[in-house]
């Protein structure tokens, strides 16, 4: 799987215009930078745009091609800057798509700059309709490799997958896509989202996800359903104490949307490099300790992907409780947890400590504290002040949180 991020919105902004404006064709190059070594496709951020001008564009009865004096300042740039590129042009029409005349010359293209990118990534797109399709090659050492890149996106004020096909399950979205409109439908049914916790909160997050149409999703937990779980656990019952609360939750979204893709994984551990986890759109975090948080943090900013925090909790040592919450939105460019002093570097540690380490720490009274109490989400219950929390315009909806976020942007936390 790979992925393709315009981390900053302008970027595309400009290739879009650019190629948006054209009578015939018009080209522009993405210099490119790798964030994450995968084996499995290259997950690569925008970090710079080129515009070829109309007058290093030449016509003939074939169609439209860039200058020889234009590529190579692409390309030599390119190789000065240690970046990829991933060219872009426009057709008239969509669907977006290489032509029987871009498909001949796409192959001794790639050969050639892959050569001399030195096995950075060469990539391909065409625009048409408002949306992409882009696909890449790189050299490896079984020779070089060609694939498409799974999603295209734009995140900034909007999250934007460039590269989202027609939504097909129009009759059960269609009171929201009246709503969110067919872009907004069909990016969410492209999306992948990760949901890390089927408990409390992540019970809620996975259906409620199915519900507004996105219909790839992970989610990790490998605890058990327990009695005391079934207060709040929405997507099991009774029968289900002792199963994997991964698996009941894919159940529940499958009774939801049959055509669904649940990919039920263990939970996040110290010592473990989550590799899935750098191939989604969105990570949706729902843990109940700074450990497992801290990780996702770490992924989210290590391949520029949106990670939205959820945390609830009551204290019963005021009076009345303080009941609420937080949500706090990691994006590319905004502050992180730590930045935003929502971790506790203490708890942290202890996550990453043996079992027998961490009994010893129970032993001297550290970590020792009951489990907090718990109850099901209630609609119109009012949000308290809790520890450090995230005051949330309550007109907030999951729908607005996916489609359209916003980074956090202050100075300190809150308290």
């Amino acid at each position: 799987m790979s992925a393709l991020k315009f981390t900053n919105p302008d970027h595309w902004s400009q290739i879009e215009a650019h190629l948006a404006g054209a009578l015939g064709e018009r080209f522009a190059f993405a210099h490119t930078r790798e964030l994450v070594a995968s084996h499995d496709g290259p997950i690569l951020e925008v970090v710079g745009v080129e515009l070829i001008d109309d007058h290093d564009v030449e016509s003939d009865q074939s169609g439209w091609s860039i200058t020889d004096g234009a590529l190579d300042r692409v390309n030599n740039t390119a190789v000065r800057a240690g970046h990829g590129l991933v060219e872009f042009h426009n057709h008239r029409e969509g669907p977006p798509g290489f032509s029987p005349t871009d498909r001949a010359g796409l192959g001794p293209m790639a050969e050639y700059v892959t050569g001399l990118l030195a096995g950075r990534v060469y990539g391909a797109g065409v625009y048409a309709a408002g949306r992409v399709h882009v696909e890449y090659w790189q050299r490896t050492c079984d020779g070089l490799w060609h694939d498409t890149f799974r999603s295209v996106t734009v995140l900034g004020d909007h999250l934007q997958l460039l590269n989202a096909g027609p939504a097909h399950r129009r009759g059960r979205l269609d009171r929201q896509t009246t709503l969110l409109g067919d872009a907004g439908s069909d990016t969410l049914a492209r999306l992948r989202v990760a949901v890390v916790g089927a408990g409390g909160t992540g019970s809620h997050a996975g259906p409620g996800l199915v519900h507004l149409g996105v219909s790839d999703l992970l989610v990790l937990d490998d605890d058990h359903v327990e009695n005391t779980n079934l207060n709040r656990l929405v997507t099991a019952g009774h029968a289900d104490i002792g199963a994997p609360k991964n698996l009941v939750a894919r159940r529940r979204m499958r009774q939801i949307d049959p055509a669904v893709t649940v990919t039920a994984l263990p939970a996040l551990t110290p010592t473990g490099g989550h590799p899935e986890l750098y191939d989604v759109d969105l990570i949706i975090g729902c843990v109940d300790h700074d450990g497992p948080r801290d990780r996702l943090n770490r992924i989210a900013l290590d391949t520029a992907t949106p990670y939205i925090d959820i945390a609830t909790g009551i204290d019963l040592t005021t009076t009345p409780p303080h009941i609420g919450g937080r949500i706090v939105l990691v994006a590319p460019g905004g502050p992180c947890l730590h930045c935003l002093g929502e971790l506790d570097p203490a708890e942290i540690g202890r996550w990453a400590k043996t079992d027998e380490q961490q009994a010893l720490d129970r032993a001297h009274g550290y970590g020792t504290t009951q489990p907090d109490p718990a109850v099901v989400s209630q609609r119109d219950r009012r949000v308290l002040r809790y520890h450090r929390v995230r005051r949330l315009d309550r007109r907030t909806t999951a729908a607005s949180a996916v489609a359209r976020y916003r980074p956090v942007r202050q100075h300190g936390p809150q308290r």
